[in-house]
């Protein structure tokens, strides 16, 4: 038994998700952090309430529209992070403008999907790793 297997059984079944090498465990961290970056802002965005002051559950939108948001940039840095926009400071700052409004109409749309996507992987990888895991401490 090597080292990095005993030292995560002394950790426990989820810790040894989040630190071990395998690929499965990249991929299981990824979606895990990304789940928690989703709900930490549309906590931030429901605590502040900025936008939907006066809309009965204005709470909910404006927490939706913070993830939203940052689900709308992930998506679309996928296609427009390279883009060189030549110009002046002001053309950069329209570019900007113009970047976030399309990636929170974005972002509205793919956050269910960005959401689901993310939970299947995480439930998917942890079942793999959970396996890698039996059949290391059984053999």
């Amino acid at each position: 038994m090597t080292t990095n297997t005993t030292i995560f059984k002394r950790m426990g079944n989820f810790f040894s998700l989040l630190f071990c090498d395998y690929n499965e465990a990249r991929a299981f961290r990824e979606a895990f952090v990304r789940l928690a970056l989703y709900s930490m802002l549309f906590a931030i965005g429901y605590r502040l309430n900025l936008v939907f002051d006066n809309v009965p559950d204005g709470r909910i939108f404006d927490g939706y529209a913070m993830a939203a948001l940052f689900c709308g940039l992930s998506v679309l840095s996928g296609f427009m992070n390279n883009m060189i926009c030549i110009g002046g400071c002001l053309t950069m700052l329209l570019f900007m403008v113009i970047k976030l409004a399309i990636s929170m109409v974005i972002g509205i749309i793919a956050l269910p999907i960005c959401v689901s996507m993310n939970m299947y992987r995480l439930i998917k990888y942890a079942i793999v790793i959970m396996r890698y895991e039996n059949e290391a401490s059984q053999g």
